[in-house]
């Protein structure tokens, strides 16, 4: 008996890397001892192979980079970067204005800003493989600028104590250019790679969900989630900025999540500032569950934008071709 099993993931927008992600947070959840047996089980599924799996996945991609869209790629990445940070840095220095450093409704500056200023790449790669094209891809090299804790300390006005971690950058960046210089060199070569990339998503979104718990969403409660819905409309930023430079702008949506590496920000932000030690644990909590609910609801919304963007375009050409008809009788 035969089961379609990709034709319904494909049903389901980022399905590919959504359903493996939540998978690995059940198991890792419910009996975690399964992905610490040892041999090829845990080097392939445990949270620590989502690294190497996804810096391969970056390779092939860069291979599909054209030298010729580069300069398209780079201006989109920076359109796609002041998007978020705009929305998001706006969004949580409002919340510390008006509020204080207590927050709101149990969310502090910290955790919003933690959560709204950067994305996940690994998301925003894949969506960007489904709905946009190689620039969209492309710009991801420049959105790696994201990682970490430095847009955070800038919002927070502490720009003066961060440091932009550039050898981070640089190896986030080297597998992009390898695979950009061998993809040019030879056409075939990027052919080949490129019909590869697609099959690693499962394989590194798994391992991305093994490093979750459902505990999480549990432990950070209703703000947590909260804070997830926010962060998936925060692509808004992008998608406005693509618009007004005549660019697609429905990738910018695609930004509309948190990254993994978020839950890590709170606590270095604290290392800077131990004043803010206690709100950082409870901002851990919350960020994580962003991650989660963020990487559930985003794909709907670039799918959604999507399909009604082409239903426009379809209903415009139709009108175009009837008024022509009609102009002709």
């Amino acid at each position: 008996m035969q089961i379609p099993i990709k034709r319904t993931l494909d049903k389901i927008p980022g399905g590919m890397m959504i359903v493996p992600l939540f998978i690995g947070v059940l198991v890792n959840t419910f009996c975690p001892q399964v992905l610490k047996i040892g041999g090829f089980t845990t080097a392939l599924f445990s949270s620590a192979a989502s690294s190497t799996i996804l810096a391969c996945f970056m390779f092939f991609i860069g291979s599909q980079i054209n030298f010729k869209l580069a300069p398209k790629a780079l201006k989109k990445g920076v359109l796609l970067i002041a998007g978020k940070f705009i929305v998001g840095a706006g969004i949580g220095i409002a919340v510390g204005k008006v509020f204080g450093p207590a927050g709101v409704l149990g969310l502090s500056p910290l955790a919003v800003l933690a959560a709204l200023t950067n994305c996940n790449g690994g998301l925003y790669a894949s969506l960007a493989s489904q709905y946009g094209d190689e620039t969209d891809v492309g710009a991801y090299a420049l959105l790696s600028l994201k990682d970490g804790p430095f847009f955070t300390l800038v919002a927070l006005g502490a720009s003066g104590l961060a440091q932009i971690p550039f050898m981070s950058l640089v190896a986030t960046l080297v597998p992009i250019i390898i695979g950009m210089i061998l993809g040019n060199l030879d056409p075939d070569m990027r052919k080949f790679l490129g019909s590869s990339k697609l099959l690693l998503i499962p394989f590194f979104s798994f391992p991305l969900g093994a490093g979750m718990n459902l505990s999480t969403i549990i432990t950070a409660g209703g703000p947590g989630i909260l804070l997830g819905i926010l962060a998936s409309f925060t692509g808004i930023g992008g998608y406005i900025l693509l618009k007004i430079f005549k660019e697609e702008p429905v990738i910018g949506l695609a930004t509309g999540s948190t990254a993994g590496n978020a839950v890590a920000t709170p606590a270095a932000v604290a290392l800077l500032d131990p004043t803010i030690a206690t709100i950082a644990t409870v901002a851990t909590a919350q960020v994580a569950a962003s991650c989660v609910v963020s990487a559930i609801i985003c794909p709907f919304i670039v799918s959604f934008v999507f399909k009604m963007i082409n239903k426009n375009k379809i209903k415009k050409s139709n009108n175009e071709a009837t008024k022509a008809t009609e102009a002709t009788a």
